[in-house]
C-alpha cells in the first residue's frame, strides 16, 4: 500500500537534524495527518480520555528527576501504559526508513490536551536482533511513499512490546504556534540554536525537552526525552549539525573565492 506525504513543508528542512535524533520515528512525524472521518466508538471513547489530558506546555518535574508530560512519565511510562490512554488509536509497529535502522515506533493521529490537538510519536529501545525477528514474523508489512516500511506485530511480538519503556516522544501540534506564543506557555529557553532557513531550536534540558519551530510557517515540533538523555540525543545532534553546516557554508566561501580569483 502506498501512502502519499503531503506534510513537506518548509518546516522538512529546518526540522530534519532534530527529527533525525528520533529516526525513522521522525519520518512518521512528516506524513500527513488521517482524512478526517466520524469517529468510532472507541475512538470517542479514546478521545474523551485525551481530553482530560494537559496542555503540552503543562510539564511537571518531580523529586527524582523524572518528567510528566503529555500523560506520560519518562522515564517510568511504558508503550502498554500509551495503550491504556489511547486504545485503537494508537498504533504499533516496526519502522525502518531507506538508510536508516529499523526501530519500534508507536503514535497517535488524535492527541488531545489542554485544548491542543495534533499527532504523537513513542520512541522506544529495542535491540537489533528483536526487531529483526519481529520483522521476519510479521504477517503484514506496509510500503510508504519514499520507501519506508511498516511491519505489524504478531500477538506475542506486540506483548513484548508493549513492554517497552518509552524513551522518547516527538509531538506535532496541529495548530501554528508563534514565538510569543511558545514563550508564554513554555517559558525563556535555557539556550537556542539556530536551524536550517527559519527554523529556530529551542532548548530546555532541565525537562529534557526542545523544541523547533520555523519561523516562517508556525510550523512547530516539540520533541521530549529523559533529562539525562537530553545532550546525547538532542543537543549533541544540533550542535554536530551546525558545525557540519559552517564547516560546508566556508568552503563554499573559500571555493567562490578561488574561482573568482583565477577570472
Amino acid at each position: 500500500m502506498k501512502t502519499r506525504s503531503a506534510f513537506t513543508w518548509s518546516l522538512l528542512a529546518g526540522l530534519a537534524v532534530l527529527v533525525a535524533a528520533f529516526v525513522p520515528v521522525g519520518w512518521r512525524m512528516l506524513q500527513p495527518p488521517p482524512p478526517s472521518s466520524s469517529p468510532s466508538p472507541s475512538q470517542s471513547t479514546a478521545a474523551g480520555r485525551a481530553a482530560e489530558l494537559p496542555a503540552p506546555w503543562e510539564i511537571t518535574r518531580d523529586d527524582a528527576g523524572g518528567v510528566r508530560a503529555f500523560g506520560l512519565r519518562l522515564p517510568g511510562s511504558t508503550l502498554a501504559d500509551a495503550l491504556a490512554l489511547w486504545r485503537d488509536d494508537l498504533q504499533l509497529g516496526v519502522i525502518a526508513a531507506p538508510g536508516r535502522p529499523a526501530a519500534l515506533e508507536a503514535f497517535t493521529d488524535r492527541w488531545t490536551g489542554g485544548g491542543i490537538t495534533g499527532r504523537l510519536v513513542l520512541a522506544a529501545d529495542v535491540p537489533a536482533a528483536t526487531l529483526q525477528q519481529w520483522q521476519a514474523r510479521s504477517a503484514k508489512r506496509e510500503t510508504f511513499e519514499g520507501g519506508a516500511q511498516r511491519w505489524h506485530l504478531r500477538g506475542e511480538d506486540l506483548a513484548t512490546a508493549l513492554r517497552g519503556a518509552v524513551t522518547g516522544l516527538s509531538f506535532v501540534p496541529s495548530r501554528r504556534l508563534d514565538a510569543d506564543t511558545l514563550r508564554s506557555r513554555f517559558g525563556a529557553p535555557a539556550e537556542t540554536l539556530p536551524g536550517e532557513g527559519a527554523t529556530r531550536h529551542w532548548l530546555y534540558p532541565a525537562l529534557g525537552l526542545a523544541i523547533a519551530q520555523d519561523e516562517d510557517s508556525g510550523r512547530t515540533l516539540i520533541q521530549m526525552v529523559p533529562a539525562a538523555d537530553f545532550e546525547r540525543r538532542l543537543r549533541a545532534p544540533l550542535l554536530q549539525a551546525a558545525a557540519a553546516a559552517a564547516s560546508a557554508a566556508s568552503a563554499a566561501s573559500a571555493a567562490s573565492a578561488a574561482s573568482s580569483a583565477t577570472r
